[in-house]
């Protein structure tokens, strides 16, 4: 059993639920990391919480663990998260798939995007998550600034972590998916 892999076009693998619950840590972390980017806080506390049946059960259990976070864990597992307009360089393979090919205008958005980044983290002092779900990044602006502009420290922090528990699931949905499509 191994940790996630890479096809021919770059897309990582996940393993099956099983093969997950009998990795070791280093290979476990791993998995975690594809779901939610590095996080070895909280991929010990998962890890710690198998065998799973599902990794729907994995995930619900994910999402159990840092409700139960103190807040300091919480920011961590929250600022592992990159920001939205980073370098692709920076990002990892599938957070570079999530936020999408350049816009035609692709320096003014970075330009903006480290902005509204910057603002928000002196706000509230972590990093600023969003499910993207297919949209563009500048169709994202308006909605970095009224999280800006509401000004509750703790709700955004609760929403930032709810919406890292909804890429994951995307992630495995979509990992899921294509692990088991025909190969051609």
């Amino acid at each position: 059993m191994s940790a996630p892999t890479m096809s021919a076009q770059q897309q990582p693998s996940l393993p099956t639920i099983s093969e997950t619950n009998h990795l070791d840590l280093p290979a476990f972390v791993k998995v975690i990391s594809l779901l939610f980017e590095p996080t070895a806080l909280l991929a010990q506390r998962i890890y710690d919480s198998r065998p799973f049946q599902s990794y729907d059960q994995l995930l619900d259990r994910a999402d159990e663990l840092i409700k139960q976070m103190s807040p300091l864990e919480q920011l961590e597992v929250v600022n592992a998260h990159p920001r939205i307009g980073e370098k692709a360089t920076n990002l990892s393979a599938l957070s570079r798939v999530e936020q999408g090919n350049p816009a035609e205008n692709e320096d003014a958005v970075v330009k903006k995007w480290a902005e509204l980044n910057k603002k928000y983290e002196d706000t509230y002092g972590f990093r600023f998550v969003v499910f993207v779900n297919g949209r563009s990044k500048e169709s994202l602006f308006p909605v970095a600034e009224a999280r800006i502009a509401h000004g509750d420290k703790n709700k955004e922090l609760v929403m930032g972590l709810s919406e890292m528990v909804d890429i994951a699931r995307d992630r495995a949905r979509k990992l899921q998916a294509a692990s088991s499509s025909p190969k051609i």
